[in-house]
């Protein structure tokens, strides 16, 4: 263990070193390389963007809403595209070396310094990059119904990971499973760049707020892979149908596309491990605590977010009162700290319920009754469209058509929330 943490840090700062020579080099053959860029703008305009390689949850939907925005919004414009990777490194290479088949993706050290350089003489137009490229993680112009997904494992990947399994005595093949995506501390600690990860915390959940709804689904002959690559607890000891993989000996980055691509159904606590079941255009449960971001566009998905808890009025704040303020404003937990709202985790039932929900849409045989779409229609209703953000001066929706239903037992539980 000690040879490997050792060699890591020989590897970092090789690459420190790499990068710094590469930044020399680009500082002396600048004005050529300038050159050239103008001269082949003529034809293409070039575009030089920094992937987050360090995020999951970037690193999966972000080139894939670029690649559905290329080709509904830029099939007639002409650009020569360019990516390279974060300073912060990289959470999942399988991942990336899937995006590399699709798009071109450089070493950090071979475009960041062009980069700066660009920036500092287009540093009011900041024309030679993709503007909000790191920001756009939803598809809220619906272009998933249209395309399939980019990302795909090949054919040898595929029967590989299901050899794997079966090792494990598991036949990936003959079960119904569903992936939980559960957030807490452990993954973000793990990460050489410490800091405090408070402002994060809210969206955790304890991992025993799930028991309920695992037996439930096991009930129904439903595995459950508790999903993760590093964790703070173990998960479903003892409970055949219940598969604590983050925890497992045969975890990995390939295992983790895998599962996530071939799942009856994704339970998301906000996290960005999540998202290759997105990008695969699979139905998700999102229990995002932060309610502003929760995924709106996602059709035959279903929603519930965490309770807001307001100390000066001494009750949980309703639908209409949430979507009152501006999506920074509460974004983080310092900023709910100032707000004085809490944030408080849904019950073990009110999870299981949504999650046996999703199961009985996704099999045909939920029961929607006309008071239970009366309550739909009406958190649809919502002023969601005010939820926006700025990039690079031009607002950006966080939601158009609302399509994934809220929790219909929690709706019809706490109706005044609606008022």
């Amino acid at each position: 263990m000690k040879e490997y943490l050792s060699l890591k840090k020989i590897k970092s700062k090789y690459k420190i070193i790499l990068f710094y020579v590469s930044f020399i080099i680009t500082l002396l053959f600048f004005p050529i390389i300038f050159f050239l860029i103008k001269a082949i703008n003529l034809f293409f305009r070039i575009r030089i963007t920094e992937i987050a390689t360090n995020r999951y949850g970037h690193l999966t939907l972000n080139p894939e809403i670029y690649l559905l925005e290329k080709k509904e919004e830029e099939k007639n414009k002409r650009y020569l595209d360019f990516f390279y990777e974060s300073k912060y490194g990289v959470c999942n290479n399988e991942v990336l070396n899937l995006w590399k088949k699709k798009i071109l993706i450089f070493p950090r050290y071979i475009l960041e310094p062009i980069d700066i350089m660009l920036s500092k003489i287009y540093s009011k137009k900041n024309i030679h990059t993709i503007e909000g490229f790191n920001s756009k993680v939803r598809d809220i112009n619906c272009y998933f119904d249209r395309h399939k997904p980019s990302l795909f494992l090949t054919e040898e990947q595929e029967k590989y990971c299901v050899n794997i399994l079966s090792k494990n005595e598991i036949d990936i093949k003959k079960i119904r499973y569903v992936c939980l995506f559960n957030r807490d501390d452990a993954y973000l600690n793990s990460s050489k760049y410490k800091k405090s990860w408070y402002y994060l915390s809210h969206h955790n959940y304890k991992i025993d707020k799930f028991t309920l709804a695992a037996d439930s689904l096991n009930e129904r002959d439903v595995y459950l892979f508790r999903m993760g690559a590093k964790v703070e607890e173990k998960f479903g000891e003892g409970k055949s149908k219940i598969i604590d993989y983050a925890n497992s000996n045969f975890r990995s980055e390939l295992m983790d596309i895998y599962l996530a691509t071939h799942c009856l159904f994704g339970v998301s606590c906000g996290t960005g491990s999540s998202h290759i079941s997105v990008i695969c255009r699979k139905p998700i449960l999102d229990l995002n605590a932060n309610l502003h971001h929760l995924m709106t566009f996602m059709n035959g998905s279903l929603l519930l977010a965490k309770h807001y808890y307001s100390k000066e009025k001494k009750r949980n704040l309703t639908l209409k009162e949430i979507l009152e303020f501006e999506e920074p404003s509460i974004r983080h937990r310092h900023d709910l700290d100032i707000n004085k709202i809490e944030i408080i985790d849904c019950k073990n039932e009110e999870i299981k319920d949504a999650v046996i929900e999703l199961l009985d849409r996704i099999e045909g045989t939920y029961l929607e009754t006309e008071e239970i779409k009366t309550l739909q229609n009406k958190y649809k209703s919502k002023n969601w469209k005010k939820i926006t953000k700025i990039i690079n001066g031009e607002k950006y929706n966080f939601h158009n058509i609302i399509r994934a239903n809220y929790s219909s037992n929690f709706l019809l539980n706490n109706k005044d929330w609606l008022n």
